[in-house]
């Protein structure tokens, strides 16, 4: 079914995408993967999805099929209780656009012991128009009940040339939350988004060998493809 939102000027497209339709696309994107937080919620007694997470896989490829340029990561700060990477999603006046990613550099949190690690990673922020919002919200089930279980995660599709990220830095001791951490975080990327993929899906079993597609890692649940068209187009 083609979901249709309606703004002043433009309206937000969400066309739903089968399997097939993923293998065929070949246009050059930026995809991560991220795993929606739980949170406590006045309407339900169960945890409920909430607007932020933790980035899972993320590089750049051809298309859902084509191999996964990896992003260099810091394995001794991706651990139980240690986490690099961060995104959150929110709605604002987007300018005509359907929403924009910023990326950011972002300090590694120490989960366990509740403070930050003296050592860089980065966080996406995903802006989105009212509408793109809701659609967005619709689909990953965000303020829903959480299902017991539940391991899904969204994958982010953004139509990119590959551009350069950072390499880490600053001055770590794994396991020991610090004070005094860098303070020169620097903006990555901003993209104007007029065009995304959002899918839910289920991790394959095993372990993905290395450059193995977004299709090699992750299980199709659904999927639909985020336009903006002016009106009357």
């Amino acid at each position: 079914m083609l979901l249709t939102m309606h703004s002043s000027s433009a309206r937000v497209v969400a066309t739903p995408l089968a399997h097939a339709d993923l293998m065929r696309s070949g246009q050059p994107s930026l995809f991560a993967a991220m795993r929606m937080s739980s949170e406590h919620s006045h309407l339900f007694k169960e945890m409920a999805v909430g607007t932020h997470g933790f980035v899972n896989e993320v590089g750049f490829a051809a298309g859902w099929a084509a191999p996964l340029s990896q992003l260099p990561r810091n394995m001794a700060f991706y651990q139980e209780f240690m986490r690099d990477r961060f995104f959150w999603v929110t709605t604002a006046d987007c300018g005509g656009h359907l929403g924009r990613l910023e990326i950011n550099e972002a300090l590694v949190e120490d989960t366990y012991m509740r403070g930050a690690i003296d050592y860089t990673g980065f966080q996406l922020i995903l802006t989105l128009s009212k509408d793109a919002y809701s659609i967005f919200a619709n689909r990953v089930e965000i303020g829903k009940p959480r299902p017991d279980y539940d391991d899904r995660n969204v994958i982010l599709g953004i139509p990119t040339p590959p551009f350069a990220f950072p390499a880490q830095r600053g001055n770590p001791k794994p396991g020991d939350a610090r004070i005094k951490c860098a303070a020169d975080l620097q903006p990555i990327k901003r993209l104007e988004l007029d065009d995304m993929i959002v899918a839910l899906v289920n991790r394959r079993a095993g372990e993905p060998p290395d450059g193995a597609s977004m299709h090699d890692r992750f299980e199709l649940i659904s999927a639909a493809r985020l336009t903006l068209a002016t009106e009357g187009a």
